[in-house]
């Protein structure tokens, strides 16, 4: 009886998720850099106080392991405007939710603020498309699935999930096997309903040839960024041979990422569980 209880006392400790410790996603210094830490300042970040990382010179991620081995693998993106990185919300956060379902995760420091104001993604999408050749590389240690690395972003990092899953690269680049994007910005050329997708090589729509990898959109009908770019880009996508989910919650506004904001925030990362089944990625 007390081995019983033992073993039931402890089973919530070995549910919880805990995260390892960062890992740089370069060696030495990461190409195309510009910026330089002031003296005294860290070049990994600093974490204000509403959960914000700022100035991300050496980016790292932080890896999450799923409880079992041959899990699907989720490199998490955290938004800001490609200026800031939501870490909390849109970061750690989420990869407990992930974790709760049986999925490892990673949440990427990418690079921040903007070195490029007209192409602010340029080094960012570096920054992700190593994380992923390095979660392939050590997906046995990290109980993943090397076939199943998919990459999740929230608006900039919904956009830069998108460039980095499905825009104009060269050969070899670095590719997930799925994506999933959360009120992704920066897909129109305008911010506008009635906008068009940004098409051609600082695009994000897929060159003809590879079949796109499929695509999950979450999305509130009342975002400042447009609704109408989720459903564009999936539409593209499917007829391109690819597939793709399109979830519109009514309200919600932007930036709810993983928390109890709305419906919408609650209620997503279920959503995506439920598609990463149906797709086959996730088995109980």
């Amino acid at each position: 009886m007390k081995t019983l209880l033992r073993s039931v006392l402890c089973l919530p400790v070995l549910l919880l998720a805990e995260p390892a410790a960062p890992r740089p996603v370069w060696e030495g210094a990461p190409p195309a850099e510009t910026l330089k830490a002031k003296p005294g300042q860290d070049p990994k970040g600093i974490l204000n106080k509403n959960g914000h990382r700022t100035d991300v010179m050496i980016p790292e991620f932080v890896v999450w392991p799923a409880a079992k081995p041959n899990a699907p693998f989720i490199i998490v993106c955290p938004g800001g405007g490609y200026g800031i990185l939501a870490e909390e919300h849109e970061g750690a956060e989420v990869a407990r939710r992930l974790n709760a379902q049986g999925v490892g995760a990673a949440v990427l420091r990418y690079r921040v603020p903007r070195r490029d104001n007209d192409k602010p993604w340029i080094v960012p999408v570096l920054d992700a498309r190593k994380t992923i050749e390095l979660v392939r590389a050590h997906a046995a240690e990290w109980n993943a699935d090397p076939k199943k690395i998919g990459i999740l972003g929230f608006s900039a990092g919904g956009n830069l999930a998108a460039r980095v899953a499905y825009s104009p690269a060269e050969a070899g680049a670095a590719r997930p096997d799925f994506a999933v994007m959360v009120y992704p910005a920066y897909l129109f050329e305008k911010d506008k309903p009635d906008s068009v997708l940004r098409e051609g090589p600082d695009g994000v729509v897929p060159p003809k040839g590879p079949k796109p990898v499929p695509a999950f959109f979450a999305h509130s009908a009342d975002d400042p960024y447009p609704a109408e770019g989720s459903m564009a880009l999936a539409a593209k996508l499917k007829a391109l041979g690819g597939s793709a989910e399109v979830h519109v919650w009514s309200k919600g506004g932007h930036g709810w990422g993983a928390s109890d904001r709305c419906l919408a925030a609650k209620e997503w990362t279920n959503t995506l569980g439920a598609w990463l089944k149906d797709r086959g990625i996730l088995t109980p």
